[in-house]
């Protein structure tokens, strides 16, 4: 019986072992302390007051498996969901800046808008509800570069306490104020007069885009590919002031196409949050169970190979010693195989939860839909040909002006603007 003894301490031994082979159980998020975009205590002098533009996020759908369903689903990748969730996300960033106070308009802009003070543009690396991570990247009119960071964090789970916990504050905003606070910190390494030359770059950007003819020869660009304002022009240049007038047309525009963002997101924020919700339990009901379906596997197995290879510890003369031991072994190996089974169906439990996901993807997308706007008789599709539609808008801009403008540019020369002072 000594022997037999060891032999099952072994076995034991190794049932421990799978255990903790298994891998650990999925730990639930706890509420988070909140944190908030740093808010201007101050007005901000117009002339360092930089607009900031946050551009539709990159739904981040490797192009490899975009027309892959099962890889798509293995991944978890749900494509319409993602592209609701890059119109959605980019929104709540702005409003995490606007709110700040520490910004002149910030809108989210298409791709083909380029001349804003400061530019951020992003990627989704993961979003499931329970987790969400961002690739994101700043930079400003002269071509330099703010920041380039990824962006990590777990749900806030006080958020999806109910409906209405998740309306008063976002799941991720923890996230949000963070990355405005990161922007803002790079934003107050600029110097006073850095600001200042930054709003004065972006302005001839534009100009230069409009009549290059007549703005070329204002601004140079480095080795490095920074650009610097080399000469302006004066207060009181006609087409300067022309051109102001219409940059605030194209700023107006600009804004609708960021009310649609909004208006879009308000629209799909209901069913979305829903979703977020409802993922973030399937998700953690996932794990759990794939983490039970191994550990349950594993032991089976541990279980039957103990059954079937510790060897025996009993004399051959010791017949209640071998009939213990028999009865021993059939018991692990029956419990071994019920594990295994087990296990087995814990997985199958895991993929109905991976099809309820996909259910509530397809009815988020249901209900996105596209966006329509009409600004001076030119229609704006807020999906993925929105920025053609930009496009399109700013080349009747160039039409309508350069036809405008054109005549009285070219009749008289440019004068040659007076060089920056040191």
């Amino acid at each position: 019986m000594k022997g037999f003894a060891v032999r099952f301490n072994y076995i034991s031994i190794m049932l421990a072992a799978a255990v903790m082979a298994s891998g650990c159980m999925v730990q639930d998020t706890r509420p988070q302390p909140k944190i908030n975009a740093t808010v201007a205590r101050a007005e901000i002098p117009e002339v360092q007051l930089l607009d900031i533009g946050i551009r539709v996020l990159d739904p981040g759908i490797p192009k490899d498996i975009e027309n892959n369903a099962v890889e798509l689903e293995k991944r978890r990748l749900y494509p319409e969901v993602r592209k609701a969730e890059a119109r959605f996300l980019a929104n709540s960033l702005r409003d995490a800046l606007a709110g700040s106070g520490q910004w002149g308009a910030a809108r989210v802009v298409p791709d083909t808008v380029q001349f804003v003070d400061v530019l951020v543009s992003g990627a989704i690396v993961e979003s499931n509800g329970a987790r969400l991570k961002l690739d994101i990247t700043v930079h400003d009119s002269s071509g330099r570069q703010w920041l380039s960071k990824r962006y990590a964090a777990e749900a806030d789970i006080a958020s999806y306490h109910d409906a209405a916990a998740t309306r008063a504050r976002d799941p991720f905003a923890n996230m949000y104020a963070t990355i405005a606070n990161d922007i803002l910190a790079a934003r107050e390494k600029l110097s006073v007069p850095e600001r200042t030359a930054l709003r004065q770059i972006t302005e001839l950007q534009f100009a230069q885009d409009l009549l290059p003819e007549r703005f070329s020869g204002y601004l140079q660009k480095d080795k490095k590919g920074i650009v610097s304002a080399q000469r302006l022009p004066a207060s009181d240049d006609a087409m300067l002031l022309r051109i102001r007038k219409i940059r605030e047309r194209d700023g107006a525009l600009v804004d609708t196409v960021s009310d649609q963002y909004a208006s879009f997101s308000e629209q799909v924020a209901e069913s979305y949050n829903g979703w977020r919700r409802d993922s973030y339990t399937e998700v953690l009901a996932e794990e759990k169970l794939k983490s039970q379906a191994r550990t349950r596997t594993v032991l089976g197995a541990a279980a039957v190979l103990g059954a079937i290879l510790v060897p025996g510890g009993c004399g051959s003369g010791s017949y209640v010693c071998q009939r213990t031991e028999s009865m021993a072994r059939t018991a692990a190996a029956v419990g071994g195989v019920a594990a295994v089974l087990s296990g087995f169906k814990k997985n199958a439990e895991a993929k109905n939860h991976t099809a309820t996901l996909k259910e509530l993807a397809a009815s988020l997308d249901g209900e996105v839909k596209s966006q329509v706007v009409d600004v001076e008789g030119h229609q704006l599709k807020l999906t993925g040909s929105a920025e053609q539609q930009y496009v399109e808008w700013r080349k009747t801009l160039h039409d309508i002006y350069r036809e405008e403008i054109g005549a009285s540019a070219s009749s008289a020369p440019a004068p040659v603007p007076p060089a920056l002072s040191p």
